[in-house]
């Protein structure tokens, strides 16, 4: 195993980080870790190192600073993980309306779901798909389902219902009009498609 290089941030933090950070936070760390070398996937120290930083920042909301980890982490050559993207993924919803951010790290995460073995678990999913329902991302929202029920991961209708009905509750329920652009009609047709998986058609 190559030696790890501990960024500096770490260990500029790591007396708070040795506070902050719960034993049950540690906990679920180590297991994803364990989880990784069971499943032979090459782990980087490195990596751990970051997602500890990242995942310290996202818990406390400080969601621009845990963006300066990510980009630093990536400078020094070091590919985010499905932990990295949970921590981010679960600050941006914390604090809410952070769509657009939560979107690129979906672009990545399904890139990489593509091209590597890398896997996500069902949590980190339903993080990102009740933002973009949230936020009526409804065409990215699909993928999300898609993905999910490709693994066969257990999604809440129900839930996703009452947050539609809460937040999109009028969206499309008239006719279409007569004159739409591609993006008008490929938006309503992915709120039709989820409308219609949630049971609300």
């Amino acid at each position: 195993m190559k030696e790890a290089r501990i960024p500096k941030v770490s260990q500029q933090y790591s007396g708070v980080l040795a506070k902050s950070v719960t034993e049950t936070d540690e906990a679920a760390l180590m297991t994803k870790l364990v989880q990784e070398i069971k499943d032979g996937q090459e782990v980087d120290c490195g990596v751990h190192d970051w997602n500890n930083v990242i995942h310290f920042f996202s818990k406390k909301r400080l969601m621009q600073d845990a963006e300066k980890a990510l980009k630093k982490m990536r400078s020094l050559g070091h590919s985010p993980n499905a932990q990295t993207f949970h921590s981010m993924v679960t600050g941006y919803a914390a604090i809410g309306g952070k769509y657009l951010e939560v979107t690129e790290l979906w672009a990545e995460m399904k890139g990489l779901a593509s091209s590597s073995s890398m896997k996500f678990d069902q949590e980190l999913l339903d993080s990102v798909l009740y933002t973009f329902v949230r936020g009526g991302f409804f065409i990215r929202a699909n993928e999300v389902v898609a993905m999910m029920e490709k693994g066969k991961m257990f999604i809440d209708k129900y839930k996703y219902r009452m947050l539609f009905l809460k937040y999109h509750k009028t969206l499309y329920k008239g006719k279409a009009p007569k004159f739409q652009t591609e993006s008008q009609l490929n938006k309503r047709e992915a709120a039709l498609t989820f409308k219609r998986w949630i049971g609300m058609i």
